[in-house]
C-alpha cells in the first residue's frame, strides 16, 4: 500500500504544467480519487465532447481538470484528442472573419465547439455546421 501511495504521489508532483486537453469520449466516464479501478469513483461524468485539461499521467491514467475545476482520474480510453473547446462567457458573438468583420451567431455560455485552427487572438470554430470565428479568450480548452 505504501508503495502504491509513494507512485501516486510522484506521478501527482512530476507534472505540474499540464500536458494539454482532450475531450470526453463517452456519455459515461467515471472520475477517481485515484489512477486505478481501486479507487472510489468521485464524478459519473455524462456530456461527450467535453473539453478536459489533461495534468498528468500514470500508465493507462489521466489526472484531467474541468472547466470547473475540478480535478480526478479517468481511463485514457475514455478521451481522445478531438479539438473540441467550451463557450466560456456570455452570449458570445461568431463572427465570419477574425476581425468583428459581421456576426452570424450568438453562443451561450457552456455550449461545446469545434475548434478548427487558430489566428492569434482568433479560433476558427464549427458548431451545428455553423462555421466561424470568435475571440480566443472566450473560450475553454484552446492550447496556446
Amino acid at each position: 500500500m505504501i508503495y502504491r501511495l509513494l507512485i501516486f504521489a510522484l506521478c501527482i508532483t512530476c507534472n505540474l504544467w499540464g500536458i494539454g486537453y482532450a475531450t470526453l469520449k463517452s456519455s459515461e466516464i467515471n472520475m477517481r480519487v485515484g489512477p486505478g479501478r481501486e479507487y472510489p469513483i468521485i464524478w459519473v461524468l455524462t456530456r461527450v465532447g467535453l473539453p478536459v485539461e489533461v495534468l498528468a499521467e500514470f500508465g493507462q491514467w489521466r489526472k484531467v481538470r474541468l472547466p470547473d475545476n475540478t480535478e480526478g482520474w479517468i481511463h485514457q480510453n475514455m478521451v481522445s484528442h478531438k479539438n473540441n473547446a467550451l463557450v466560456a462567457s456570455e452570449n458570445v458573438i461568431l463572427y465570419s472573419s477574425a476581425s468583428n468583420a459581421h456576426p452570424i451567431a450568438r453562443l451561450e455560455k457552456g455550449v461545446i465547439v469545434h475548434c478548427i485552427k487558430q489566428e492569434e487572438d482568433w479560433v476558427k470554430i464549427e458548431v451545428n455546421k455553423i462555421k466561424g470565428w470568435v475571440k480566443k479568450n472566450e473560450l475553454w480548452g484552446v492550447q496556446d
